[in-house]
């Protein structure tokens, strides 16, 4: 039902967003977030790709360090920082190895990707840097435990593209 809910707020605003269970996997995305990071919307659902492929670094330990933060505050629940997106040469390569997911099982397409990656098959190098302004917000179940994050993503110029 949580999915359901969140197809009609994605729908609704031109913001980039997507939806991921606590431990990373991103089930829902809209069109604007697909855009954003470079990767078909396709694959964002039923846990093909995880937030922290899609972020630096330096992003995703900021990520789980708010998350760290809130995660078991129940009076917490949302945070806006900023982060860095660049997507994942893993993430790349899945991409372009299986245009088409959907078509078999795609843990074992991950995994195949991830070995083919290693030796060295293209696309090697991630993808570029977004500055964003970031904000999640935690989902939590009745026993006030985090469910699922929503996050946004408003991109912003980088310093050095400012004439």
């Amino acid at each position: 039902r949580l999915l359901l809910d969140y197809d009609n707020v994605f729908n609704s605003f031109g913001v980039p967003a997507c939806l991921w269970r606590r431990t990373g996997e991103i089930y829902k995305a809209n069109s604007e977030f697909a855009d954003l990071v470079g990767v078909p919307l396709s694959y964002f659902h039923e846990g093909k790709v995880c937030i922290y492929e899609l972020m630096t670094e330096g992003s995703t330990v900021n990520y789980w360090e708010k998350y760290g933060e809130i995660a078991f505050d129940a009076t917490q629940k949302a945070v806006l920082t900023s982060c860095v997106l660049q997507t994942a040469a893993s993430v790349r390569s899945m991409v372009h190895n299986n245009p088409e997911p959907g078509l078999g099982d795609m843990r074992s397409v991950r995994a195949n990707t991830l070995r083919n990656a290693s030796v060295g098959e293209e696309p090697t190098e991630p993808g570029r840097l977004i500055h964003c302004c970031f904000s999640f917000t935690l989902r939590r179940d009745k026993y006030k435990i985090p469910l699922a994050i929503a996050g946004n993503f408003m991109p912003v110029p980088s310093h050095d593209s400012r004439p």
